[in-house]
């Protein structure tokens, strides 16, 4: 596994180079949070919630 460096311009961090495994899991956690935000934004703007099983009845499915 790859160290973190931090890279500075002067004294202030810029940028930093971390494991390419490392950051497949933060983006994961961005997503699954991104993914989160989302849940609850249609969960307080719904109205109405309908049940699965009368969903799929509807559909014909």
């Amino acid at each position: 596994m790859i160290e973190t460096q931090i890279i500075r311009q002067g004294k202030k961090p810029v940028a930093v180079i971390i494991d390419y495994k490392e950051y497949q899991k933060l983006k994961e956690i961005q997503e699954d949070y991104e993914d989160y935000i989302d849940a609850v934004k249609a969960e307080q703007s719904t109205k109405k919630w309908h049940k699965h099983e009368d969903v799929i009845k509807k559909l014909g499915l």
